[in-house]
């Protein structure tokens, strides 16, 4: 009896696997007007939906996990006066969604392809030298930099 519970069991879950396979780029799609709160009006957030065709919540988690990898390199006092002069982008850190890994798999894992990164980039700097000094917008280069 216990034996045939299990197989049961064992055979219902290889039946529905598919039917509980989710697409995450579908979720965080849908989750977008949640991250976004606060930040529609944010230039940064605005240029990569409108130029990339990227949702809210791909655009701040993109960008944030740009910025914490310039973050890994950068002076801890330079971090703090990009922070400093620019609060909005601790605002984008708060507001990103938690993502792990390379660059290339938190991309994935907010439903992008991974050479999106490179086409954040561009956008995430020209922000930068916006808001701060085109010092502040090299050294980020910098720490981006491969």
């Amino acid at each position: 009896m216990k034996r045939s519970i299990i197989a049961v069991l064992a055979l219902a879950t290889l039946l529905t696997h598919d039917a509980v396979a989710f697409d995450f780029g579908s979720v965080m799609q849908a989750v977008a007007p949640v991250a976004d709160a606060g930040l529609s009006t944010n230039p940064l957030v605005h240029n990569l939906t409108t130029n990339l065709g990227v949702t809210p919540t791909q655009a701040i988690g993109g960008s944030a996990a740009l910025l914490n990898d310039a973050k890994k390199d950068m002076k801890p006092a330079d971090f703090q006066t990009l922070t400093t002069k620019m609060p909005q982008v601790g605002t984008l850190l708060a507001a990103a969604p938690a993502t792990t890994g390379t660059l290339p798999a938190q991309f994935s894992a907010l439903g992008m392809k991974p050479e999106m990164v490179g086409k954040f980039t561009p956008f995430l700097l020209d922000y930068i030298k916006s808001g701060t000094t085109p010092g502040m917008a090299n050294l980020v280069q910098a720490a981006l930099a491969p």
